[in-house]
């Protein structure tokens, strides 16, 4: 039987995602395992450091495993890596009840703007907050390419399984809206404008008071989605109206094109996996002069662990 589970997995010490394509990847990689092990994703979002999925599935670790070594075998290969990859333990949390559901979806469409990385949850690309009523919201949806499944399996992984309704977008990443359950995460909130008004509601205690009404347990709150720390949560929330948001400040993808495309050819390297410790900290040391970046944002990027 199929249930709803919210899955987590993370790697605090070394970024998962160093440019475009690796994100793309992901999302490839995670509409076929949901074809191979007859999962429904309903929303979704890819952080530098960790990712989280509301999936219907029988098999929420199955899954998740499958996902995170399809990946991993990827990413290691990109990148002259070895091992595993990111935190041993996947997170998994059953949700039951309708307003358990709707507030889980919340905050993994939110993801972006609690992290910093975008200045509404809809300005967040990495997430499906922008695939939920777009036509009505009035933003554009991503365009199918008219691509055979020859060309389609030419950006997959040899041998490689799916559906004839996945469709992809001209840089070969599967639409969203043909893998993922779309229209089902959306009769949570039953409009369009109630959906607007999820992604803009500044948390606190009524979302704990809405679950109430489903009568099947504790109420899922920010600290137990994302398991972190109090002054991590406090900074999130903060981040919640936007205001301090800041595009000139460096996200870790800009910071890993720095690395990998200005500062690695200097050390003849290809990877930032290929480089000493020494090299690392002399590249630390230039990050943090050049562009005064958090000591943390700068250890996860060269993965100086």
């Amino acid at each position: 039987m199929k249930e709803s589970y919210h899955i987590c997995f993370t790697s605090h010490q070394e970024v998962m995602f160093r440019d475009e394509e690796d994100h793309n990847m992901m999302l490839n990689l995670m509409a076929l395992r949901a074809f191979a092990s007859d999962t429904e994703i309903l929303v979704d979002a890819e952080m530098s450091t960790h990712v989280h999925q509301n999936v219907f599935t029988s098999t929420p670790l199955a899954f998740a495993a499958a996902l995170r070594m399809s990946y991993t075998k990827y990413f290691n290969h990109k990148y002259d890596r070895k091992g595993r990859f990111g935190e041993k333990y996947t997170y998994l949390l059953k949700v039951e009840g309708f307003y358990h559901q709707m507030v889980l979806q919340n905050y993994i469409l939110r993801n972006g703007l609690h992290h910093g990385a975008a200045a509404t949850a809809l300005g967040y690309k990495y997430c499906t907050a922008r695939d939920l009523f777009a036509e009505d919201i009035g933003l554009s949806s991503e365009t199918a390419a008219s691509l055979s499944r020859q060309e389609i399996a030419s950006y997959l992984p040899r041998h490689s399984e799916f559906p004839d309704q996945y469709q992809m977008n001209a840089e070969g990443v599967f639409l969203r809206s043909s893998f993922m359950e779309i229209r089902r995460a959306e009769q949570y909130y039953a409009s369009p404008r109630n959906y607007l008004y999820q992604m803009n509601r500044l948390t606190d205690e009524s979302w704990s008071r809405d679950q109430e009404q489903d009568r099947t347990g504790a109420p899922i709150t920010l600290e137990m989605v994302e398991n972190a720390d109090e002054k991590s949560i406090a900074q999130m929330l903060k981040n919640e109206n936007g205001r301090q948001f800041s595009r000139s400040r460096l996200q870790d993808l800009d910071v890993c094109h720095l690395i990998d495309h200005d500062l690695l050819p200097r050390y003849g390297a290809t990877s930032v996996y290929q480089l000493t410790d020494t090299q690392k900290q002399r590249l630390a040391q230039q990050l943090q002069y050049d562009f005064h970046l958090p000591d943390a944002q700068i250890r996860r990027c060269l993965v100086i662990l």
